[in-house]
């Protein structure tokens, strides 16, 4: 893949904002259907792509409508389907500004009683989870699934170990909390690896690399105006975008949580 990283090629901003502008109207268009069709999923994953990899591209007007509606438009009610309509709107919005108002809903609900939802809570934040800091709240509600051991827990282990943090914090709470519980095999041995200073085996990458393909599709089947005059340079380097895929530590088979030092050691 050392082709990527020195090409020339740019990418078009306005075309990538308008594919964006476009998966926010069909989402918009489907939100009411129950139970919650998988497109609506690749939609929502689409809009926290670009709102992490190639956040230039992202029209600030289309940010504003989703504010907006996370605001007004999506009011949670009674139903687990009016939920689960909020978290990657929330995502694409924390990658944007940081604000973890936005993930609000997948922090209240990380350690749902659902296992259907509460992966689905956890899956959603993948993308965004280097920028996203284990407060005391947020690790009380990972402690809190690890210690009911009928949770899949090894995605929001993976998801802890490459938060922003402090690593020396993190692998206090890891042996208190192998200490503690008795755990499901997966989590036994995630925890057991970041401890001794080992990768673990990333049980999100088969996923993120699933939607990122419908992102690869649906940015490579936009078409440009015949009738529209051609700039150079027309965006983002394509080799900026490929650097920060790569570089991003869930998008890789397994999963390492970083000490000091270690990331020069392990280049």
């Amino acid at each position: 893949m050392a082709e990527f990283e020195s090409s020339l090629l740019s990418i078009d901003l306005d075309r990538i904002g308008a594919v964006c502008e476009e998966e926010w109207l069909a989402l918009l268009a489907d939100m009411d259907i129950e139970p919650v069709p998988e497109r609506q999923d690749f939609r929502g994953f689409l809009l926290n792509w670009v709102a992490t990899f190639a956040p230039e591209a992202f029209p600030s007007a289309l940010a504003d409508k989703m504010i907006e509606w996370m605001k007004v438009g999506s009011a949670v009610g009674p139903s687990d389907w009016r939920i689960v309509k909020r978290p990657f709107v929330g995502a694409a919005l924390f990658a944007l500004t940081r604000n973890t108002r936005w993930v609000r809903t997948q922090i209240d609900n990380f350690a749902h009683g659902d296992s259907q939802l509460r992966s689905f809570f956890h899956r959603t934040l993948a993308l965004v989870a280097p920028q996203l800091t284990f407060d005391e709240d947020l690790a009380a509600r990972l402690e809190t699934g690890l210690r009911n051991r009928y949770f899949t827990m090894a995605p929001p282990l993976a998801i802890y170990a490459v938060s922003n943090g402090d690593a020396e914090e993190k692998l206090a709470n890891l042996r208190a909390w192998q200490a503690a519980y008795p755990m499901n095999s997966a989590e036994e041995e995630s925890v057991a690896r970041f401890l001794s200073d080992e990768p673990a085996r990333n049980p999100l990458q088969a996923w993120l690399l699933r939607n990122s393909s419908y992102v690869a599709l649906r940015l490579g089947s936009q078409a440009g105006s015949s009738t529209q005059s051609v700039r150079l340079p027309i965006g983002l380097g394509f080799s900026e975008v490929w650097e920060r895929v790569q570089r991003h530590p869930l998008m890789s088979g397994w999963v390492v949580l970083e000490r000091p030092g270690n990331a020069q050691s392990r280049a």
